[in-house]
This record gives structure tokens, C-alpha cells and sequence, in this order.
């Protein structure tokens, strides 16, 4: 959040993935919210389920990252002595 702001969410907070993010949700929320004021149950479960698969998928490619890097740090830390 910016520095202004006191607990007030701004878009221009975020970055440019994470505003790609958003606009992912955004667009799949409106959709399944069409969906569901037409009747179209189906629908608006298939665009629920896409929601948490993509929504799976960025969680693992995130925690894969986080281990990469965290597996590369400690390649880099200095070891203690050995007795």
C-alpha cells in the first residue's frame, strides 16, 4: 500500500504481475457472476473450477520458485568448520 494511505487497498500498489493477477480474477469473477444472473449454473461452476486450478497452479510455480532460491542461498552461504 502506499505510504499515504492507511490501510486503504489501491491498485497502484501492485505490480505489474500482480495487477495481471487481479485483472485475471476480476475478468473471471464478472464472468461467473453473468453466468449466474442467467442461470447458467454450469457455467459458473466450470469458470469456479478453471478459477482454482489456475489458482493451484501459480501456488506451486510460486513455492517451486521459493525453493529454488532458497536451495541457491544456502549453496551460497558459507559452511561452519567441520570438527
Amino acid at each position: 500500500m502506499s505510504q499515504t494511505d492507511t490501510g486503504v487497498f489501491s491498485l497502484e500498489d501492485l505490480d505489474n504481475s500482480e495487477q495481471t493477477i487481479h485483472n485475471v480474477i476480476a475478468a473471471l469473477d464478472y464472468i461467473k457472476s453473468i453466468a449466474e444472473a442467467e442461470g447458467e449454473t454450469e457455467v459458473a461452476e466450470l469458470i469456479g473450477a478453471t478459477f482454482t486450478i489456475c489458482l493451484n497452479t501459480y501456488s506451486l510455480t510460486k513455492r517451486m520458485q521459493l525453493r529454488e532460491q532458497i536451495e541457491r542461498s544456502l549453496e551460497n552461504f558459507p559452511q561452519g568448520r567441520k570438527n
